[in-house]
């Protein structure tokens, strides 16, 4: 899929990037700096419940119901899709929070020697619900489809994976292009959610998986429903059924699991909310979206962004810490770095500073050879957005830039204007890099090739340092490169991160082994609710 309609697909299933910074809801009092409160892990853990118990239905509290279960179209990110498609097609590789190491989950193992060729093998006897065999040539088919149509990530596996072969009927073999570590998260996604042979029928999609779960009903805007699968390779799931319910934004998640509404509640991007569900002692799941908010700069021939004076007056106008209290009352997450002074990336290299001199100096410099000092910024049309526009385009024009705000209507409208059709200088989302895939993450909004690099950012030398990033043999070298990525960023200024975003997946102390892995997708395969 190229032009156009490869834009359109990866737009699509890049949503999640979208409703990064995007959060309903007012926020509580208090001023307590998120920095101090959100690390990522599980919090007030549980005591064992005892033996499993079986049966019942566990009810989901997400951000959005995806409205399609094919791993191509839909977002593999936890709370927006991922934990739908992980129930029916479950994923080849898990990642591991607390080793920060990828291991097996469908697969039986994948193993190399040099981190340049891959081997993978499958369990035996592993069948998909329609009682066909999930065999090599079945993944080496799911992940071809995956990648002709444009699959979150499909660019980045095209560019690093020479060849994709089925040795024989349990073997698959990848062969890159270089050495990549880190290859094993590639599984863990849509590239790992294996779509069953006989899923794609002409035009019709039907969701057949290997997964836990299997479809039972899609009710759009209000629930999905699935049914635990009798087959299923690990055995039969604790739970009858998983049922999955979009509510009006994180506040509500919160006010619907203290009433016993929800039995896990995804409760993302407002502080107040995760911070009172901890306090309650839920036990759960944190997160920390690094750069989950950030102010995207089109960078495109005939924007003011193309002029990199204007994209550094802009960086240097700007202040999180300002913008935190404006919108989060002190309780999110302010920074300018690419990865967070929580997260295991951080390096020692800080992002741009706040100096409104030196953004005025820079902007004087380009309106001498012509610019206008206009800006067109896009925003989303609800209360948090609405609170960090305003703070942003007051600090902009307080340095001379003129700031006209767009809001869109809804995340489909700012998906429209920002992610396919790029009419915007200035656009409030989020650049969204997860703990888990640093180097993919990085690879998918720095690349000049990547699909979902919005702003429109080309580098060659940035280029160089993602290969070098994704052939980096352990966390210490790759640390050193993000911080040589960081540097770069800060003198080409490709964007301007403001914040990170963290998230809470609580749930009720009666539930049970709820798994999270990759990006925060729950896997539900041996959860169970007591009696």
């Amino acid at each position: 899929m190229t032009g156009r309609s490869g834009r359109m697909a990866a737009a699509l299933v890049g949503v999640g990037v979208v409703l990064a910074a995007c959060s309903s809801g007012a926020n509580g009092e208090g001023s307590q700096s998120g920095s101090d409160t959100y690390e990522t892990g599980l919090v007030n853990v549980q005591s064992e419940g005892g033996d499993p118990v079986a049966g019942g239905t566990l009810t989901y509290g997400v951000q959005l119901l995806t409205p399609t279960l094919d791993p191509l179209r839909a977002t593999a990110r936890g709370g927006q899709g991922g934990e739908a498609l992980a129930a029916v097609y479950d994923v080849l590789m898990k990642y591991d929070i607390e080793s920060g190491e990828f291991s097996p989950q469908l697969a039986e193992s994948l193993q190399s020697t040099d981190d340049t060729t891959w081997t993978l093998r499958l369990r035996e006897g592993v069948r998909f619900s329609d009682g066909t065999p999930l065999d090599a040539a079945a993944v080496v088919a799911s992940i071809e489809r995956y990648n002709a149509g444009g699959g979150n990530g499909a660019d980045l596996w095209k560019q690093s994976v020479k060849s994709t072969e089925a040795q024989d009927s349990s073997t698959v073999i990848f062969r890159l292009a270089n050495s990549w570590p880190r290859f094993p998260s590639m599984l863990a996604l849509g590239h790992g959610m294996i779509v069953a042979p006989g899923a794609q029928q002409g035009e019709k999609f039907t969701p057949v998986g290997a997964g836990p779960f299997t479809e039972a009903g899609f009710l759009p805007g209000e629930e999905r429903t699935f049914t635990a699968n009798p087959d299923y390779y690990g055995g039969p799931p604790n739970l009858a059924s998983l049922r999955m319910v979009a509510l009006n934004g994180p506040q509500e998640n919160f006010e619907s699991l203290e009433a016993g509404q929800l039995d896990v509640a995804y409760i993302r991007g407002l502080g107040s909310a995760i911070n009172a569900a901890k306090d309650a002692g839920y036990p759960g799941f944190v997160d920390v979206l690094n750069a989950g908010g950030a102010e995207l700069i089109n960078n495109r021939e005939g924007r003011p962004g193309t002029d990199v004076r204007v994209r550094q007056a802009i960086s240097y106008a700007i202040d999180p810490d300002l913008i935190d209290q404006r919108a989060e009352e002190g309780q999110g997450l302010p920074g300018s770095e690419l990865f967070g002074q929580t997260s295991q990336w951080h390096t020692d290299v800080a992002g741009p500073v706040y100096d409104p001199a030196k953004a005025t100096e820079l902007l004087n410099q380009a309106k001498a050879d012509g610019y206008d000092g206009r800006l067109k910024y896009t925003v989303l049309n609800e209360p948090k957005d609405q609170a960090i526009g305003l703070a942003v385009q007051s600090l902009l024009q307080a340095v001379g830039f003129t700031v006209d705000i767009v809001y869109a209507n809804n995340a489909g409208d700012l998906l429209n204007s920002v992610y396919v059709k790029h009419e915007f200088d200035l656009a409030h989302a989020g650049i969204g890099l997860y703990e888990s895939i640093p180097d993919a993450g990085l690879q998918s909004v720095l690349s000049s090739t990547s699909l979902r690099n919005t702003a429109g950012y080309a580098n060659p030398e940035m280029d160089g340092l993602l290969k070098e990033l994704q052939a980096a043999p352990d966390d210490d070298a790759a640390r050193d490169v993000i911080a040589r990525v960081q540097s770069l960023w800060n003198d080409t200024v490709p964007s301007v991160p403001i914040s990170g975003l963290a998230a809470f997946w609580a749930w009720q102390k009666d539930v049970h082994e709820v798994v999270p892995t990759a990006t925060g997708i729950m896997l539900f395969d041996k959860a169970w609710v007591e009696s």
